[in-house]
């Protein structure tokens, strides 16, 4: 028998995710921002960062991200091994949602951006041309992190135009901006998560309801924290079902939407237009259809603000910053290791640069074979679902910078679609990248906290892999002909 259906309480896990979220959101609004950041006071005071103790509170944060991980494992496995059904597993979500409704942005300052660009739309300044430095000091800027002060928007036309009509129905105000944007994002949770159920199998249904909707990345990151991505998260799926369904305009349309929105929406675009093409039915006309379609919403999105072209002279926005827990530095840092003291004369920085473009390179080329290989005709919609959401994942991973909230691009089609070793895999990225998002005292070595943070990593991963290898059923055994489709499925 499993670990979840002999030692573990649905009642007590619901508790502990809850209680979890709830000491993220206090824990991580008392640690503060990062230097040089005003934030307002938010409704009540409640958004105001502690005056004294803020290292204690980002621990006590960490604390919370790390048992709302693990709570959010052992869900997964309730849901798995039938001890809870659908209805449970949503109302658990709902119930560790709940305390980050009212909540400041967590965990990321990207909101009170979006708020600054918005601005600059509806004062009609071009924000691909300049970023929220031409306010000046005051309550616009003061919020915005440092690094992005000066530099213009990375997002598609799509999003600058919802920016814009949300700093135009709220006047700018950042509580009623972030609480319209929120429950937005509350939104495209629900239809990504709908739309999973519609796309898993009859059994797994309850399974890939806790993987979109009780995940710690949508939870904390997407709804938490107001990240656009959540409309990638939405509309994927959405394409999925359309294009199974043979309604190839709709497909197209979401595709189109979802790139005009941001850059990963064109790997789903790409995929329409080849599967469809892959019909042998009225082919030819059919692509140009959805081809039409693709067009249409791109100009339209494009035409819709001054410059709408603009963005892709922005793409390389959030590469300007070098994090290393990146594929491309921890190459970069392999090489660096072993050149530096046998050749020399070559500097990391520049190992980033060649590792940066050999992984665009080695990520494009396989996100064209994945969608080659989804596309074809004779591959069963959930099997296509996994290749188009791998495809997200891998350009997640080959990006000069990856954030938590990426994963969501790909979290609902793999969690409808995957099977059980796919499904491990999305956990442990989940639970990982959780922790590459968190208060300031506890990324910096003066404050002492970074060795603790990665110790606290290490032991939640370590658990992780610990439960879902215990709870492993016997047609997940290497070898056995599942284990072989799923991996197969997987590659």
């Amino acid at each position: 028998m499993s670990l979840t259906s002999t030692a573990v309480s649905p009642r007590a896990t619901l508790v502990a995710g809850a209680a979890a979220s709830a000491t993220v959101v206090v824990a991580a609004t008392r640690a503060g921002p990062v230097p040089g950041v005003v934030l307002p006071g938010g409704p009540l005071g409640l958004w105001r960062a502690a005056d004294a103790g803020r290292p204690a509170w980002s621990v006590l944060a960490l604390a919370g991200i790390a048992v709302l991980s693990l709570a959010f494992v052992l869900l997964y496995l309730l849901a798995r091994d039938r001890v809870v059904d659908v209805r449970y597993v949503a109302r658990a979500a709902a119930v560790w949602t709940a305390p980050v409704l009212p909540a400041q942005p967590l965990l990321s300052l990207d909101a009170y951006s979006y708020v600054a660009q918005g601005r600059l739309l509806v004062m009609g300044i071009d924000p691909y041309v300049t970023g929220p430095i031409v306010f000046g000091p005051g309550p616009l800027l003061d919020p915005v992190a440092p690094i992005w002060r000066m530099t213009p928007a990375p997002y598609g036309p799509l999003s600058l135009s919802l920016l814009g009509w949300a700093a135009g129905l709220t006047g700018a105000d950042h509580v009623t901006f972030v609480l319209l944007l929120r429950a937005l994002a509350l939104a495209a949770v629900v239809v990504a998560t709908v739309a999973a159920a519609r796309l898993a199998r009859p059994d797994a249904r309850a399974v890939a309801v806790a993987l979109v909707a009780a995940n710690p990345i949508v939870v904390l990151h997407l709804v938490g924290g107001v990240h656009l991505d959540v409309v990638i998260a939405a509309l994927a799926p959405v394409v999925l079902l359309a294009a199974r369904r043979r309604l190839w305009w709709l497909a197209a349309l979401a595709a189109a939407a979802a790139f005009a929105i941001k850059l990963p929406g064109l790997i789903l675009v790409g995929y329409v237009l080849w599967a469809r093409f892959r019909r042998p039915e009225r082919r030819w006309a059919g692509t140009a259809a959805a081809l039409a379609m693709t067009a249409a919403v791109t100009l339209a999105a494009a035409a819709a603000v001054p410059d709408g072209w603009g963005w892709i002279a922005t793409l390389d926005t959030p590469g300007r910053v070098e994090l290393l827990y990146t594929v491309p530095a921890a190459l970069a840092g392999l090489a660096y290791g072993v050149l530096g003291p046998t050749v020399g004369g070559v500097s990391f920085g520049e190992l980033l640069d060649w590792s940066r473009l050999l992984c665009a390179a080695a990520g494009a080329a396989l996100i064209g074979v994945l969608i080659v290989r989804g596309g074809d005709p004779s591959t069963p919609v959930r099997r296509a679902g996994v290749l188009v959401g791998g495809a997200l994942v891998v350009l997640a991973l080959a990006a000069p910078v990856i954030h938590a909230w990426y994963l969501s691009w790909a979290v609902a089609l793999l969690a409808a679609c995957a099977g059980s070793v796919g499904h491990r895999r999305l956990i442990a990225l989940s639970v990982a990248l959780c922790f590459s998002a968190l208060p300031d005292p506890l990324t910096r070595w003066h404050h002492g906290l970074l060795p603790l943070t990665l110790l606290l990593l290490a032991v939640t991963l370590a658990v992780t892999f610990w439960w879902l290898a215990g709870a492993r059923t016997p047609g997940d055994r290497p070898g056995s002909t599942r284990h072989q489709d799923i991996t197969s499925a997987m590659l």
